[in-house]
């Protein structure tokens, strides 16, 4: 059996294991194997933007003889993507903003699939545009790797269009009752910090870095609950 890093074991632990999914930007194809070995899913389409990772991804599929079950796509997101049986999408370890624009350009993401998001960088900016579009947030876990804390996000189209407060933008669904949690909001709390700090500097923009100096404080007072 393959072994997945904890970032990419969270995603799988989010796959509904309902019908095909879809391994978005894949590298070596590594979830996509561990999903057909685990047997939660009996079909997965990894795909890529570029060839050079679909070539380390065939070589992983090879070595691990799962070739009648992974099929490999050179797409842009999920342009060159047929939805049909498509239960699950998987977009993991891109920046918020590239994962946003991946959705906005897949309208049938709307017909109720399972999205897996894990961003690498910017999950505000995704966590605000999932809320301007109708998808709901249903839950969130934070995952720590090679010294890096991420979340990972699942979210499904719902149809209610909400506009969410900074501090949800910041924190999400993270919850602080667990270690990987806290670990998550101190450092979203750090993050808010450096942006009041640098605001601080302006004259013009004062208010502005007392309101996330505010946010960075409500969220230290909550993981320091817990210590």
């Amino acid at each position: 059996m393959i072994k997945l890093n904890n970032r990419l074991s969270v995603c799988a632990s989010f796959v509904s294991g309902k019908g095909k999914a879809v391994d978005v930007g894949t590298d070596h194809a590594f979830l996509s194997v561990f999903l057909v070995q685990s047997g939660k899913c009996s079909e997965v389409i990894a795909c890529d933007v570029n060839e050079r990772p679909l070539r380390f991804a065939e070589k992983t599929v090879e070595t691990y003889k799962a070739s009648d079950k992974i099929m490999l796509v050179l797409s842009d997101g999920l342009k060159n993507i047929s939805p049909e049986g498509v239960t699950d999408v998987i977009i993991a370890g891109m920046g918020g903003e590239l994962i946003s624009r991946i959705i906005s350009e897949a309208q049938w993401l709307k017909n109720g699939v399972n999205l897996i998001l894990q961003p690498m960088t910017k999950a505000e900016i995704l966590r605000k545009q999932l809320s301007e579009i109708g998808f709901d947030i249903c839950r969130e876990q934070a995952a720590s790797d090679d010294g890096f804390t991420y979340t990972v996000i699942q979210s499904v189209y719902c149809g209610e269009y909400i506009t969410r407060d900074e501090l949800y933008l910041y924190r999400g669904k993270i919850s602080s009752q667990d270690s990987e949690g806290r670990k998550y909001l101190r450092l979203q709390a750090e993050r808010l910090k450096k942006i009041a700090d640098g605001l601080s500097k302006s004259t013009y923009r004062k208010f502005q870095s007392e309101k996330y100096y505010a946010l960075s404080e409500k969220l230290i007072a909550e993981v320091g609950n817990y210590d």
